[in-house]
């Protein structure tokens, strides 16, 4: 089960699915769902299909430059598969301690195996290439012939890497059939009417947002409204064109990214209100105002991208896609909404202190002006 789960995920990696959630289920079932797929009947065909494992002659053709031998190469067919295979377990070698995957071969296998290993430890030029569903799992070499049938593989590896190698040359080995016992096929995954019912609070809560700032921040406020705007029309349009399943954990990263993206124009705001107050002209308190907030800007949103990256790294490592898409969505969002507040705030604001309304410092602030005799001239 644990190698079927193994071939089905790297079979739907190869879709470019979002979030898939792929999970044991009982002894003898596997739930998978799949957001975003159009295809349906291919990727039933691609995922029920048995998994192949395959050996062949890598013949290396310039180890001196590919020591690994993964670039410059030639594989050739030798009819050794995973059928001639018994079984494959990891253990440890008895002289040197270090971690190895045991195999074993039929009779066919082991003549096949003993024609290629002689032929590798003569030439010192080749080596067996392993393969699991025609993508290369590892390339092994040999010392010496091995006959038998009975052989390791060995690579520097740890045992816990042993063992998964062990795993995914079992699940080629054994013919596991896959049988579909329940299809669905859903536009949301809380619903039709969940997915309106979301998006109705997702657009009430940005115009209560927008409203806000418009009252609290007045013309400030407008600018930071169109801003916010462009940022989710672009943030929106990546997710699109990744494209990003913006499923219930994307949402949560999106919604807060929204979040942080008023907190720094908030931040900006707070300190060219200050600015505004101690005498400022409307172009100098912007300037002072954007430089003095940018470092906590850039602290908090790096700080957050940070974060994003750990979140991203923890849910691949434990296979917990929920995880993975919040961190993608929010990273997304924060980066986009640290060029909106930058660059795309700032550039409003500066137009708009050439013209007309920008000698009126009481549409910029909510609070009155504490104007002094050189109130329009000082801090310049």
């Amino acid at each position: 089960m644990q190698g079927a789960l193994q071939t089905i995920e790297r079979r739907v990696n190869a879709f470019g699915v979002s979030e898939p959630l792929i999970q044991r289920f009982g002894d003898d079932r596997i739930v998978i769902q799949l957001p975003g797929i159009e295809d349906i009947e291919q990727a039933k065909a691609l995922i029920g299909t048995t998994a192949r494992l395959e050996y062949k002659k890598r013949k290396c053709l310039d180890l001196s430059a590919d020591p690994s031998c993964l670039s410059d190469f030639m594989d050739k067919e030798i009819g050794l598969t995973g059928e001639d295979m018994t079984t494959a377990f990891a253990g440890t070698h008895t002289t040197t301690g270090e971690p190895i995957v045991n195999i074993q071969f039929n009779s066919r296998g082991s003549t096949i195996l003993g024609d290629l290993t002689s032929d590798i430890a003569a030439d010192g030029t080749s080596r067996i290439g392993i393969f699991l569903d025609d993508t290369l799992v590892m390339t092994a070499g040999a010392d010496e012939p091995i006959l038998g049938g009975a052989g390791y593989i060995r690579g520097g590896f740890t045992f816990d890497q042993a063992k998964t190698l062990a795993i995914q040359l079992e699940a080629g080995r054994l013919p596991i059939p896959l049988m579909l016992i329940q299809e669905s096929d859903v536009d949301a995954a809380l619903g039709q009417d969940s997915l309106r019912a979301s998006i109705l609070a997702g657009a009430v809560g940005l115009a209560l947002v927008l409203a806000f700032m418009l009252m609290y921040y007045r013309m400030s406020g407008l600018i930071a409204a169109l801003a916010l705007i462009q940022y989710a029309i672009i943030t929106l349009a990546i997710f699109k064109m990744a494209p990003i399943i913006l499923t219930l954990s994307g949402a949560a990263g999106f919604i807060l990214s929204i979040g942080m993206a008023v907190d720094a124009n908030v931040l900006i705001f707070e300190r060219m209100k200050e600015e505004l107050r101690s005498g400022r002209t409307l172009k100098s308190a912007m300037d002072v105002g954007f430089n003095r907030a940018w470092t906590s800007i850039r602290d908090s949103n790096v700080s957050t991208l940070i974060t994003c990256g750990i979140l991203f790294w923890f849910g691949s490592r434990m296979g917990t896609t929920l995880v993975m898409g919040f961190a993608l969505a929010l990273f997304v969002g924060v980066s986009i909404s640290m060029f909106t507040a930058i660059v795309t705030t700032r550039n409003l604001l500066q137009f708009t202190a050439t013209t007309p309304f920008g000698k009126k410092k009481q549409l910029f602030t909510p609070e009155s002006l504490k104007t002094s005799d050189n109130s329009d001239s000082g801090g310049n």
